[in-house]
């Protein structure tokens, strides 16, 4: 008999029992002439049918209802029961047991409706780990750790505590940053390069798009390859060709990148260097890696498509069982090398554009060896700026900004919290020119700036 790891990753759901993949399959679905289909197969009808496809159950599982036009199939529960049970028959395999690697987002009641869809199939699911955990499976030396995971519809960022064991306090969830919207990015550069070539446009019909999506990681694949390439499509109307340079590819993407590379600065932390443990889709995707590279002290480790379900195949014994039923187990012990990430030597001024000054309003504060304070109050004779009280959530020492080790330093010291870009700021980051720090309501704006400035007062 075997344990089958499953990993629920909207993107492809997946399941590895003896070392193998027995099952991997998109977690979507769409109806054609009365019957369902899911995975690769509902995909193909995504463009040309997209009122009869569904792809939001898994990341919102919930009763909310569908309209599938099967009596059997009208909640999002449904959907999602009718392919894990698909699924569960396509494995094959003799299991006495299962665990189950969850996205870090979910709530209790939807683990409750996910094991009620066990039982009701059958799955005799022995305990759970979230994504993060159950992908974590070596320690890094001398680096803090955060995992990302890319989903269909959004993206989670896990910082991983490596103190004893791999665990994860909270992660940062980037709603509408996934798959989908970076596919669609994709698509859209595309059709615009299509129409500026030869004068069509792959988006002009259903029956076209889907087309033009059936071709997308074959023309992902070929600007990756070249940094300029020819990419064609074949219509009723004949053959149409396109010039692509990988660098406007890149360029183009940057909007859908944004969050998640700002989201992940406020999460570096100042005094070390961070591996970024990343879900393998991330390199699909022009340019994405190298930008994560880019940010101050960062270095990226790819993990495998089924590190989650591969991480709890791995350590069965280890998942929490209880009497009063099954709890998500909050740590998994290492149970592979520490990895060798050259020995903390990653600067975390790399790639850092370093700011001179920090902007309020019309006043421009010199950043140096003098600690700038800011909050609504400054003691006599410290460099400090006052913040109106106007402004609420903002604490009498609110945060600091200081340069330490040739890095301009913000540590927060608040109870209301300081945002960076936008992002709660997790203890201290590293800032860079172009940067926005924002404190109160209304949001104040302190803006960092490399330029020539008068001091404040």
């Amino acid at each position: 008999m075997s344990f089958l790891g499953i990993q629920i990753n909207d993107v492809a759901i997946t399941g590895v029992a003896d070392g193998q993949v027995v099952f991997t399959e998109p977690g979507c679905a769409a109806v054609e002439d009365g019957r369902i289909l899911f995975g690769d197969a509902a995909l193909r009808l995504a463009g040309k049918s997209p009122r009869a496809f569904f792809d939001r159950y898994w990341h919102e599982l919930s009763e909310k209802p569908v309209a599938t036009d099967i009596d059997s199939l009208s909640t999002q529960v449904d959907l999602a029961h009718a392919q894990l049970e698909h699924l569960w028959a396509k494995a094959g395999v003799a299991t006495d047991s299962a665990g189950i690697a969850l996205p870090s987002y979910w709530s209790r009641d939807q683990i409750a409706l996910l094991l009620g869809i066990c039982e009701e199939i059958g799955i005799p699911v022995e305990g759970m780990a979230e994504i993060s955990v159950a992908a974590t499976r070596r320690l890094y030396p001398g680096h803090a750790l955060i995992h990302l995971e890319m989903f269909a519809h959004a993206t989670t960022l896990s910082p991983v505590d490596q103190a004893d064991s791999p665990s994860v306090a909270q992660s940062t969830l980037l709603d509408n940053v996934g798959v989908v919207s970076l596919r669609r990015g994709c698509i859209e550069f595309f059709a615009q390069r299509f129409l500026e070539c030869s004068r069509f446009d792959p988006l002009h019909d259903a029956e076209s798009e889907q087309q033009a999506y059936d071709r997308l990681d074959e023309w992902l694949s070929q600007s990756k390859s070249a940094d300029d390439t020819e990419i064609e499509f074949v219509s009723a109307d004949g053959k149409h060709t396109a010039q692509v340079a990988a660098a406007e590819l890149t360029g183009s993407l940057r909007r859908y990148y944004q969050p998640l590379l700002q989201s992940l600065r406020a999460h570096l932390q100042q005094d070390k260097p961070t591996v970024l443990q990343m879900d393998p889709r991330l390199m699909n995707y022009p340019g994405l890696v190298g930008l994560l590279d880019d940010l101050p002290g960062c270095m990226s480790f790819v993990l495998e498509s089924d590190a989650a379900a591969r991480g709890l195949a791995a350590r069965q014994t280890y998942l929490v069982r209880q009497d009063s039923g099954i709890t998500v187990s909050g740590t998994l012990p290492w149970d592979q090398a520490p990895a060798e990430v050259g020995g903390g030597q990653v600067s975390v001024t790399d790639g850092a554009a370093v700011p001179s000054h920090l902007v309020a309003g019309n006043t421009a504060y010199r950043l140096g060896a003098t600690p700038l304070r800011i909050g609504t109050e400054t003691l006599d004779g410290e460099y400090g700026l006052s913040i109106d009280r106007r402004h609420t959530g903002v604490s009498r020492r609110h945060c600091g900004i200081e340069v330490d080790g040739g890095c301009v330093v913000l540590n927060d010291y608040s109870r209301y919290g300081t945002r960076l870009n936008g992002h709660k700021v997790d203890g201290s980051v590293v800032l860079q020119v172009g940067d926005v720090v924002t404190l109160g309501d209304p949001p104040c704006e302190l803006k960092l700036i490399a330029e020539t400035g008068p001091h404040g007062t």
